[in-house]
């Protein structure tokens, strides 16, 4: 269940990784979804383009998480995208 949960965020992650709030796309497949570095990721981050949001469950993103990052767990996304500023791309992250 866990690797199944993984493997979802991983998806996760890519399908968020290169789309702004405001054009979001699903894909299909995973397949289908871009990818991003973690190099560009925090060029991006650093530039300010870019907002990371932690998919994790709340009890965990306050153990720890990225400084700046707006936790949003799996499954609440839909309830809780107003907490997303417009015009950034996402780089959804998880354990």
């Amino acid at each position: 269940m866990l690797k199944a949960f993984l493997m979802i965020c991983v998806g996760i992650l890519a399908v968020a990784a290169c789309q702004k709030a405001d054009d979001f796309v699903k894909y299909k497949t995973e397949a289908d979804v871009p990818r991003i570095s973690l190099a560009d990721a925090k060029k991006d981050y650093d530039a300010g383009t870019a907002v990371f949001i932690d998919s994790r469950n709340e009890a965990t993103y306050k153990g720890e998480h990225i400084t700046g990052s707006i936790n949003i767990p799996f499954g609440e996304q839909d309830k809780m995208m107003d907490k997303v500023p417009k015009g950034k791309k996402l780089i959804i992250y998880c354990s």
